[in-house]
This record gives structure tokens, sequence and C-alpha cells, in this order.
């Protein structure tokens, strides 16, 4: 569970803060605001309660159109998701380029404002940290930041001036974080809507195995929610997915529903962006080929 292994690190990081590689890269106070922005994290991540995606829920909720076409419409869409508690963590895994990859989402609610950031880490790899930290306000106007301790790294990457290479950053790092957010508050809409696809039901965070050994360490987190809530499609659900694979011609069909964008420009907080040409969605891209014949046109004459 990504979940787990978050709160793992972070609280290595706390412990023995020299085996924090960035925080080790920075000096003076920059270490000390490293240091209390993961120990935000982390508290929020033990305060947060979680939720698990499973698989063909996931698959359910890309079929869902959520009506989120620019940057700014993400303010909206947070502001008025149903947000179940003040702090949410929401996670799935789905398949990128053939490697697994798990995605989840910190949402916290308060004194009006939310708070957002996400965390990604594929199969073998090492975790990555947010690079952006969201927040909206009682208006819903989105701010959208670089995290300055994560960020850096990637941004010099980008060939140009400070201004184009920050311009790059946000607009290969939004879509990411941003499709994390869309399949975290798709489900929450789901799983509260009457008579919807999806179900929750609660299962103990830890096995019976896993809490024993960390009551006999001491290291058993009190006062942390003791159940994780699993995302799961239900009877109408299945009867969804069956009609799209209908749709589709076969088994899978909502797998298939990723497609090509070609590229365009995009608003960020920074301003205009190119979004280069990708793949949106999930699975494999329906390679489909629409032919468009003419209709009452003059067939061409054998005769000359």
């Amino acid at each position: 569970m990504l979940l787990k292994t978050l709160r793992e690190i972070y609280d290595r990081y706390l412990a023995d803060p020299a085996s924090d590689p960035l925080l080790i890269s920075l000096a003076g106070e920059a270490q000390r605001e490293r240091f209390l922005r993961v120990k935000m994290i982390r508290d929020l991540s033990y305060r947060a309660t979680p939720f698990v995606i499973e698989p063909a829920a996931l698959d359910l909720i890309a079929t869902v159109q959520s009506g989120v076409k620019l940057v700014e419409d993400f303010g909206p869409l947070l502001l008025e998701a149903p947000l179940p508690f003040d702090a949410v963590w929401m996670e799935f895994q789905e398949e990128v380029g053939g490697i697994l990859t798990g995605s989840g989402v910190l949402i916290q609610k308060i004194a009006g404002k939310i708070l957002v950031c996400s965390f990604h880490q594929s199969a073998g790899q090492p975790l990555i940290e947010p690079l952006l930290m969201l927040t909206v306000d009682a208006a819903a106007k989105l701010d959208m930041r670089a995290d300055p301790f994560t960020a850096p790294r990637f941004i010099s990457r980008y060939e140009g001036s400070q201004d184009e290479q920050i311009s790059q950053f946000f607009g290969d790092a939004f879509p990411q974080t941003g499709w994390a957010i869309l399949n975290a508050v798709g489900a929450m809409h789901l799983i509260s809507a009457k008579g919807g696809p999806l179900d929750a039901s609660d299962e103990p965070m830890f096995s019976r195995p896993e809490r024993r050994r960390m009551e006999r360490e001491g290291t058993l987190p009190v006062g942390v929610p003791p159940t994780v809530t699993k995302i799961r499609v239900n009877a109408q659900g299945r009867l969804h997915l069956q009609a799209i694979d209908d749709e589709e011609g076969g088994v899978g069909g909502a797998r298939r529903r990723a497609h090509r964008v070609r590229g365009h420009y995009m608003r960020t907080a920074k301003g205009s962006s190119w979004r280069k040409a990708h793949v949106r969605g999930l699975g494999q891209v329906n390679e489909t080929v629409r032919v468009i014949e003419g209709v009452g046109e003059s067939q061409p004459s054998d005769q000359t």
C-alpha cells in the first residue's frame, strides 16, 4: 500500500534527518523548512482517512466524464467534491507504459480552504514526492506552486530561460497530479451517489501479524484510522462496464478508452504553456480509424 510506504519513509526522515537526501543537500534555514514540510505531510498522512480504489473501479471512473478542460476547472472541482472527511488519502494502481504505478492523493479541507498534493511510485522505483502543492480558497480560486525542495532538480532538466523552464515543468508535472485528482474526486462522487456504481467497505489497515509486530516494536500508530476503505464495483457498476465492453467490441473495453490527444496550449498559474501530444486515459489506445464517405456524390465514370 502506497500510504504505508509514504509513512515509513517520512517517519525515517524525521527520526534521522541525515537519511533525507533532499534535506542534506540544503543549508541553513532551508533545512529547517524541508524538515517542517516533511513533518506536515507525515502528520497529515496519519490523520487522513485512507481509501483504495480497486482496479475495476478505476476503469469505471475513467469512463465517467468530469467536465474538466482547463487547469482553472480544478478549483471548483475540488471545492465541490463530496469529501467524506476533512482529511482524505485516496490511492490506486494502474499500468503506465507496461509498468505498474501507484498514485496517491492527500486532500485536506481546513478553514474553508483545500490543500492537495500527490505521490507516485512505479514498481521497483523510488517514491516520487509531491512536485506541486495545490490550494483552493473559498472562492474556488486555484493556486498551484512548485515544491521548493522536489521541483528544482526537474526544472533544471529543461532548456531555455528560467520562465520557459518553469512553464515546461508545469506543463509536464500537472497532468500526472491532475489525473490523480480526477480519479480521487470521481470516486468520491460515485460512492456518495444514491444507487451509484461503486460501493465502499472497510477492511483492517494492518494484518494481524503486522499489528502484533508493530505492537512489539512499539511502532503501532496511536489515534490513526484502524481501517482502510476499499472502493469496489457493485452490480450497477458491472452492468455499466459490460455496456462499455459491448460498445467497444469485447471484454476490457473500459480499459481501452485511452485515446490520443494532440498537442495544445493550456493555461496554468504561471501563464500559457504547451502540452505536448500524449495519451489520455487508461490502458492501450484503441486505434480506431473512421472513414467518412460522401453521400449522394456522383461516381467517377469509366467513359472518357
